[in-house]
């Protein structure tokens, strides 16, 4: 899956360097007249939690919609509400989390961090499970950073929403791999994924047909 669409535009040296007040003035005016869901530029599914999905899908939509210092501070505050609920959700999920650790149940970058530490365990994922906890220290803080302050932008206030749904984003995938996404079966020949399961010869196999090379593999089921 594509984290960034394929229409992302970047200035160049010339645009960069005479970057002054009209330019900034015609940007504002574009942004609004080609407006984007900010949420359709990050991967998100988080369909088993509602809730958050309709505060950032909220937030998101008052994006195009800024007219004070205080709108700005909403979308930040609506982003910390979310990562608390989240926390919530995944203290729920690991019932024992908060006495081992000895944390509350709105620490958010505490619990994130623990969660991080069990669906990425071993030495395999050690820098995965560094990066993860560097995005949720970054959503955390970016959204403490836009509701406290009165002097934050609208990129400020997308960035604050991309992190906390990147946040979002990388728990779940991060889960995925903890469910056994690590093993999935790949072609010996090819390395392929795309591949289609078949009915073996006998009833404790089957066999994965790799839907590029053509190989065939039997694999004896797991009872």
């Amino acid at each position: 899956m594509n984290l960034y669409t394929q229409n992302e535009f970047y200035f160049s040296a010339d645009e960069a360097y005479s970057f002054h007040i009209g330019i900034t003035q015609r940007l504002h005016a574009r942004h609004h007249q080609t407006f984007r869901h900010v949420i359709d530029e990050v991967p998100l599914d988080i369909d088993g939690v509602k809730s958050i999905s309709r505060r950032l899908n909220s937030a998101a939509l008052e994006l195009n919609d800024v007219s004070a210092p205080e709108d700005i501070q909403s979308i930040g505050l609506t982003c910390r509400e979310s990562l608390i609920e989240l926390a919530g959700v995944l203290a729920q999920g690991n019932p024992e989390l908060l006495k081992d650790h000895g944390l509350k149940a709105a620490d958010f970058k505490g619990i994130a961090k623990a969660v991080i530490s069990i669906y990425a365990a071993g030495r395999q994922n050690s820098n995965l499970r560094k990066r993860c906890r560097n995005l949720i220290e970054a959503a955390w803080d970016q959204s403490s950073e836009v509701v406290h302050s009165p002097n934050k932008n609208v990129p400020d206030a997308k960035i604050c929403l991309l992190f906390t749904c990147s946040a979002v984003s990388v728990i779940q995938n991060i889960f995925l791999k903890y469910l056994g996404f690590d093993s999935e079966p790949r072609c010996p020949e090819c390395k392929s994924m795309d591949y289609d399961i078949s009915d073996g010869a006998n009833p404790d196999e089957f066999i994965l047909i790799c839907n590029s090379c053509g190989h065939e593999t039997s694999i004896a089921q797991e009872i």
